[in-house]
């Protein structure tokens, strides 16, 4: 019998819609408002990201201390397919200016108002001449031509463009550029932790979470660091921060995602050269090494020896199989076999394969071989949760794996827990 999987999907480009993107770059910027030109369906969508995201911060026990700014729909209807939308979208205009007395508006648009043809554009500078605000409007409209991360970076770029000023620098501060879950997210947190090795302060996070009035200070950060993993997010957000480098002045750390030891040392050793500070470069990696070793030594005990399966049905743009065998490697584990779901296409398998081959010299099977290794694994290692078994203890790897040391730390630890759990042998834990 082979594995079965929840939600399978294989796609080498991003099928979403902008506007969520377009509020999410601005999201906790205080004193701008986000009109989505859109029927009311659509801007439920912002709204369900905000009320995840803040359910995220409090199971994290994160304090979120920011508060979301307005998303507003034009409420496009039937008839406006027929006799266009441009001035309902000036009523709504309106209706927010009155509301919120906002400092800028950012205007996005949806499919149907790229299919209705409506001139945003001509609108927003209309209403900018009308109000005295800035207005922004995003060149993307839903599904229909653009994508998450389009809204998303054309945001950025234009609140760079409208808003940023250059500044005299102040000393041993940086920015940060990108989002992965804002100020109170693992990541945000542990870059912030890693740079006070270096005495290093963070006066901001862009886009998103820098207040309207203060955007023209965050370009006296002596530097910036990117947020980015791998593939468009990446790519998209080094545009972000090679656009404040040379408008503003504002140069960025261009090497490393701190995601396993091997990265966070390579990270760690890039930000020294480009500090200037090797030294203290080094200091921070022995002190790191150290607690990383320390909880590997506390639970060898429980992981040593143990059998694991690592299954895998991502691509290697987004999923690199090495961080995972690098702590399995630490914490002395078996590694049976790595299972290669069949949703690749021969060529990504191959590239998949590669990968796998330079980290480990376990058997790679396909998911009919699969299933037996399953039954007497210790624990199994997923990128997809496994459905047709329900005694298989299993980890969930997810899209966007912790990062530095305490992202490894805590991913050793998730494992030591799985291992350690007493009576029922199934179910499936979340790094």
């Amino acid at each position: 019998m082979a594995i079965k999987t929840k939600r399978m999907l294989s796609k080498t480009k991003s099928c979403s819609c902008s506007m969520p993107g377009v509020w999410r770059a601005a999201a906790y910027c205080s004193g701008a408002a986000v009109i989505f030109h859109s029927p009311r369906a659509c801007a439920h969508v912002a709204r369900s990201m905000d009320i995840n995201a803040q359910y995220r911060a409090l199971a994290n026990g994160s304090a979120e201390n920011l508060k979301s700014i307005p998303v507003v729909s034009s409420l496009l209807q039937e008839k406006h397919s027929i006799f266009g939308g441009a001035e309902r979208l000036r009523a709504c205009i309106e209706d927010v200016i009155k509301t919120y007395q906002p400092q800028s508006l950012i205007i996005a648009n949806s499919c149907v108002a790229g299919v209705i043809g409506d001139d945003v554009e001509a609108v927003g500078r209309e209403s900018e001449i009308k109000y005295g605000i800035p207005v922004l409007t995003v060149p993307c409209y839903g599904f229909l031509d653009g994508e998450y991360y389009q809204g998303y970076f054309a945001v950025a770029e234009q609140l760079a463009v409208r808003f940023l000023q250059k500044q005299p620098k102040i000393a041993d501060t940086a920015l940060l550029i990108g989002d992965n879950g804002g100020p109170w997210g693992h990541y945000a947190k542990e870059v912030k932790r890693l740079l006070t090795y270096f005495g290093i302060q963070v006066i901001g996070q862009f886009p998103g979470y820098v207040p309207i009035k203060e955007l023209p200070q965050i370009t006296a950060a002596s530097f910036s660091v990117i947020l980015g993993g791998r593939g468009q997010t990446y790519t998209g957000l080094t545009k972000i921060a090679q656009l404040l480098e040379e408008n503003y002045d504002v140069p960025y750390l261009q090497e490393g995602y701190p995601v396993g030891w091997d990265n966070t040392v390579s990270w760690l050793r890039s930000l020294g050269v480009f500090l200037h500070k090797e030294a203290l470069a080094e200091e921070a990696i022995a002190q790191e090494r150290a607690k990383l070793v320390a909880y590997a030594d506390k639970v060898k005990n429980i992981t040593q020896g143990k059998r694991c399966v690592v299954c895998i049905g991502r691509m290697l743009t987004y999923f690199h199989p090495g961080g995972v065998l690098e702590t399995l490697r630490r914490l002395e584990m078996q590694v049976e076999a790595i299972v290669l779901f069949d949703n690749y296409n021969a060529r990504e398998r191959k590239k998949m394969v590669e990968a796998v081959t330079a980290q480990c010299q376990a058997p790679i099977i396909n998911q009919a071989e699969g299933q037996n290794l399953l039954d007497t694994a210790d624990l199994v290692l997923t990128t997809h949760e496994i459905t047709n078994n329900q005694e298989l203890r299993q980890i969930f790897l997810p899209m966007l794996p912790l990062v530095g040391t305490s992202g490894e730390i805590e991913f050793m630890d998730c494992i030591y827990k799985t291992l350690c759990r007493r009576g029922e042998k199934g179910g499936i834990v979340y790094v």
